[in-house]
């Protein structure tokens, strides 16, 4: 049960960042003034490992394969105004370099925030991860316009329109894409891609993208809207593929 509760507040603080001051996508409260909204979000603006990038120049390198143990059914679905997002039961696993890191929750974003030498793509979805010492690892999928996705589909079918009222959703991971894919990634060091824009999350981005119908992509727009930061400079960091 403690576990349980743990697990259940830090999901929350995801879902709820917004409780501490008011941002949007857009306007005065969109992206480009998230850091001065708040002084918890002053890493918005000052960070210079920020989150997402346009992947452009990359670095060979042998990275460890990425094992994704997901067991698991979602226990709710939120639409929290900001994305929507289904926050996961515990005994879900993804496993790289010898280091385990339990999946919290997963949401969705779109456009793309991630970019591949420029190229946008329709919708993103994001894997939030957590190890034992409280780290966090976020596998970033992209999807692009091809035939729909079964897996986003029924999660996408069901999101509440009413907003923070989560409801149960029962949707076994084992049919998300990311367990049936290619799992050949570019690696680099980032932040969250909302507020606070915490650093020190290892991002993991897929180089497959998954096909989606364009109808799921405006489907998913026009119950959130556009839901996605634009690309942060790298600056001095490396990105290995």
């Amino acid at each position: 049960m403690k576990m349980y509760l743990a697990i259940t507040m830090t999901i929350m603080f995801f879902a709820n960042v917004s409780v501490a001051a008011d941002w949007s996508y857009e306007g005065d409260n969109g992206p480009e003034h998230w850091g001065d909204l708040a002084p918890e979000f002053v890493q918005c603006r000052v960070g210079l490992n920020q989150s997402p990038i346009d992947i452009v120049a990359t670095v060979d390198a042998d990275l460890p394969a990425l094992e994704i143990d997901y067991r698991s059914s979602t226990l709710e679905l939120v639409n929290n105004g900001h994305t929507a997002q289904a926050n996961v039961a515990p005994g879900s696993f993804m496993r790289v370099g010898g280091e385990s890191f339990e999946l919290l929750q997963l949401h969705l974003h779109t456009p793309s925030e991630h970019r591949i030498n420029g190229k946008l793509f329709p919708m993103e979805t994001h894997y939030v991860h957590r190890n034992a010492a409280g780290e966090l690892a976020v596998v970033g999928i992209l999807h692009e316009e091809g035939p729909s996705s079964p897996g986003l589909l029924d999660f996408q079918s069901n999101i509440p329109k009413e907003l923070n009222k989560p409801v149960p959703f029962e949707g076994p991971l084992q049919g998300t894409p990311i367990t049936k894919m290619d799992k050949s990634y570019y690696r680099y060091n980032g932040s969250l891609t909302t507020p606070p824009c915490s650093e020190g999350v290892r991002w993991f981005v897929l180089k497959q993208p998954v096909p989606i119908a364009i109808e799921q992509q405006r489907e998913y727009q026009s119950l959130i809207g556009d839901d996605a930061r634009g690309p942060q400079p790298v600056n001095a960091r490396v990105v290995l593929e």
